[in-house]
């Protein structure tokens, strides 16, 4: 995991106010976004709240949405101690009426801005964000298609619209998080606003500006549950780059590198898990042929780049059932 390398953000930077109130806002917006260095590292949160956040189905989102509270289980049967909780709350901003769940897609381009917000940018295009989610980091010739892009606007909406409450009392307290201090998080999923000129001329001029520190990434940092990686090794040659592409190689990334990290996991990604999260169980075969051949491109583009020695697509008579490959050896 590589450490955090945030740039203190100082108040010279111009503000969502000043493009508004700027008597050229476009050249405002220009002379931000040529002053941007995307971050060439994906970081990942990782733990217990943001992966039950992101698996939620149809029926456990709409009732959180009605004001619900959830708990999820920290560890269980600890010596003690019993089950450690965590009580969170989901719901939307006055005047939001979007009740789908979150998906998968959701998730990365939240994990672009967290990578962002890291790497010390507060601000960020739809262009990068899909540039992010691609790996075609840095290149100026890759734009988003109409789709990608309303794509990513929607994910931003949600993101930007959905409230996470949650309070890390007993995380901490028992299991010593955060140096056994409790704390408590509540805030949008991205705390960001947005300019969209996109309109005015038909480029990238949509400038998303984040306001503060995501309440999720502030509970994964207190648990040190972070993934990070080079998310130039999603940049597949010749793949087209739909959002469910995008989604099935950004989990499938997620997953192999959540498995080297963790020694108990077994090397293997199977091909349900990845439908399941990606909510395509009851897909027809076609489209889940098209994501595991994704899949399988990631690990063949993987295997190029030497992340990976070596890998095997496991089937259980006719099904595909897995991808297996092998552990690095420890150094």
């Amino acid at each position: 995991m590589n450490e955090n390398h945030s740039i203190p953000v100082t108040s010279l930077l111009p503000t969502f106010s000043d493009v508004l109130m700027s008597e050229n806002p476009l050249a405002l917006i220009h002379k931000i976004t040529g002053s941007l260095r995307p971050s060439r590292i994906r970081v990942e949160i990782n733990d217990k709240l943001a992966k039950v956040i992101f698996k939620l189905n149809d029926e456990d989102s709409g009732e959180l949405l009605e004001g619900e509270t959830y708990q999820i289980i920290e560890k269980r049967n600890l010596k003690g101690q019993g089950e450690i909780l965590t009580a969170f709350k989901i719901l939307n901003k006055a005047g939001y009426q979007v009740l789908r769940p979150f998906t998968m897609f959701d998730r990365f381009v939240l994990a672009v801005c967290i990578s962002e917000w890291l790497a010390g940018n507060r601000y960020t295009t739809v262009a990068i964000i899909y540039r992010a989610l691609t790996g075609k980091i840095g290149r100026s010739d890759a734009k988003p298609s109409v789709t990608q892009r309303k794509a990513i606007m929607e994910s931003l909406e949600i993101l930007m619209s959905r409230i996470v409450d949650y309070g890390a009392e007993e995380v901490c307290t028992v299991m010593g998080y955060n140096g056994g201090n409790p704390f408590y998080g509540k805030g949008a999923l991205l705390p960001a606003s947005y300019v969209d000129f996109s309109a005015v001329n038909g480029d990238d001029d949509t400038l998303i500006f984040f306001t503060t520190e995501p309440p999720l990434l502030k509970m994964a940092e207190a648990k040190k549950q972070l993934v990070s990686y080079d998310a130039r090794l999603l940049d597949i040659p010749g793949q087209q780059n739909t959002p469910m592409s995008i989604a099935a190689k950004n989990y499938t990334k997620l997953r192999k590198q959540e498995i080297i990290l963790h020694r108990q996991l077994t090397p293997t990604i199977t091909f349900v898990d990845v439908f399941k999260k990606l909510r395509i169980e009851k897909a027809n075969s076609e489209i889940k042929r098209r994501v595991r051949e994704f899949m399988i491109a990631l690990f063949e583009h993987l295997k190029k780049a030497g992340v990976v020695k070596s890998f095997e697509v496991i089937k259980h008579g006719n099904t595909f059932y897995s991808i297996e490959f092998p552990r690095p050896k420890k150094s």
